[in-house]
């Protein structure tokens, strides 16, 4: 595989790249790699988005050593957040629409199923990879070489590729609308949309299934809230499209080192809270508000967070989903 990462501006597809790491993959071992960027000012690289950074979108040159780069090894392409990466670099000329592309995101979620978060970071301490994500593009390119070596996906389908079979049971007789930018062209997510039985249209009704809304949405988006309609990202729309649906038991094992303690919540995204309590709610464990007035038996915190000392059992996010996924 050609293993890429990039660095842009925005979310957008046209908002610019400033960074490109390609590593080329043969058996896990790194045969070639190329890295293209250049700095503008050094004290601004960490904030990202580009900052400190030159726009790469029109050098002539490093396009041009990137697409022999594709010439040379005809292998797929494979990056993390591969809807964005692709959009992005088609749209800057870096890369032919015949290409295959695949989400190592989207690879790792189908073949892991019931991780708390699908974010290179938390992959990366979830595979105890032991290496930081960076704003650098050729240091995310390297962790996620090692990210995707621990996670061992099983199957891999290119990107916006259906399975005719598995979709028409999803959107089959599905009345759909789209609203905002999204990383791939609305003429091409509603071609998609059609190929598996729905029905796209520009108007929000009573009668529409779904709104599947992109950045910056417009007035549809109001109105599908005042109708009742499911709201849903256009980024759940291409997984859907690129993934096999996660298998609805949940493997979660009772853990009986946890199981009537008491338990303190350190703070931490609510998605993240309420994932935790929802398990935990079924081991009989007592939360606790205040991890001073109540020593708690068991704290969970962040990643990255800084341990408590003095406790039975301090546990990261990561840790803790491994536990309850052990064999």
């Amino acid at each position: 595989m050609i293993l890429i990462d990039i660095e842009t501006g925005s979310a957008a597809p046209d908002s610019g790249i400033f960074q490109v790491a390609a590593l080329v993959v043969e058996d896990g071992v790194i045969i070639d790699k190329h890295y293209f960027f250049e700095i503008e000012d050094e004290t601004m690289t960490a904030f990202g988005f580009g900052a400190g950074y030159v726009k790469i979108s029109d050098h002539i040159k490093m396009k041009q050593t990137f697409r022999e780069l594709l010439e040379d090894y005809p292998y797929p392409v494979v990056s993390f957040n591969a809807a964005l990466d692709r959009a992005t670099l088609l749209h800057d000329g870096w890369l032919d629409e015949g290409r295959e592309c695949f989400s190592a995101q989207a690879a790792i979620k189908h073949t892991h199923p019931h991780l708390f978060s699908y974010t290179l970071s938390y992959l990366s301490h979830y595979f105890k990879v032991g290496l930081p994500v960076d704003h650098k593009a050729y240091l995310n390119s390297l962790l996620l070489l090692e990210v995707i070596s621990g996670a061992s996906p099983l199957e891999w389908n290119p990107i916006h590729l259906a399975k005719a079979e598995r979709d028409r049971r999803i959107f089959q007789g599905k009345s759909i609308v789209f609203t905002g930018a999204s990383a791939q062209p609305r003429v091409r997510m509603s071609k998609a949309a059609r190929s598996c039985g729905a029905t796209v249209s520009n108007t929000i009704t009573s009668k529409t299934d779904f709104l599947i809304v992109g950045k910056r949405p417009g007035s549809k988006l109001e109105r599908a809230r005042n109708l009742g309609v499911p709201i849903i990202s256009d980024e759940w729309f291409l997984e859907t499209l690129s993934t096999e649906p996660a298998k609805e038991s949940s493997p979660y094992k009772k853990l009986n080192d946890v199981t009537g303690k008491t338990v303190y919540l350190a703070p931490m995204p609510s998605a993240y809270k309420s994932k935790v309590k929802t398990i935990l709610n079924t081991m009989d464990v007592s939360w606790v508000r205040d991890s001073e007035d109540l020593k708690p038996e068991v704290v969970i915190l962040r990643d990255g967070s800084r341990s408590m000392e003095g406790l039975e059992m301090t546990l990261s996010l990561s840790e803790l989903n491994r536990m309850l996924l052990e064999n």
